[in-house]
């Protein structure tokens, strides 16, 4: 199984910090942070698609990752959620931090909001990713989604003529289901 990391590409709403938390959880850097400054704090980040070539993908899993520091106080907890744009926030997990940077991971989420239903590429598509600290301060320096995933299965011969990227179904039957074409 392969993974790929799903960095925020816009703040959509924030409240609390003493800079705009978006460019800080999306620059691979943890030299850059973004500190807590209010009561009332949270952030929320538009996330980057995934690949048009994982289309076909099947999507295991996914977990939310934020490397950040406690504040003032010496320890925090924070709540890390996904969002889908009609479903709603799920996922949600409070993980906590204490005086050192450290990253923290919520737990492995395989299905969607409803709790049966699989993930699929377009819903990963659909979703942002939302930190939520407590009121004992927090310093944030990344937030990211890892997306666990399965390639989809490719036919690598060409088939009277066709190359394989352009088969789709071999007489009805979908590329990923065909193990053996005329016995080959």
């Amino acid at each position: 199984m392969a993974t790929v990391i799903l960095r925020p590409d816009a703040t959509i709403s924030q409240t609390g910090w003493n800079t705009d938390p978006f460019p800080v959880a999306a620059d691979n850097n943890p030299s850059t942070s973004a500190t807590q400054n209010n009561i009332n704090c949270n952030w929320t980040g538009r996330l980057t698609d995934l690949d048009s070539g994982l289309s076909g993908a099947t999507i295991n899993s996914f977990t939310i990752s934020a490397q950040a520091k406690a504040g003032r106080a010496g320890a925090c907890n924070a709540v890390l959620s996904l969002i889908h744009d009609s479903d709603g926030a799920f996922a949600a997990e409070t993980e906590a931090w204490s005086g050192s940077i450290t990253t923290q991971t919520t737990t492995a989420r395989t299905t969607q909001q409803d709790g049966s239903s699989a993930l699929t590429y377009a819903y990963i598509n659909d979703c942002s990713v939302k930190i939520d600290p407590n009121t004992q301060g927090i310093q944030l320096y990344e937030l990211y989604i890892t997306v666990d995933y399965t390639a989809a299965p490719t036919y690598g011969n060409i088939v009277n003529g066709v190359a394989a990227a352009n088969i789709g179904k071999v007489n009805g039957v979908a590329t990923a289901d065909i193990s053996k074409v005329n016995g080959v």
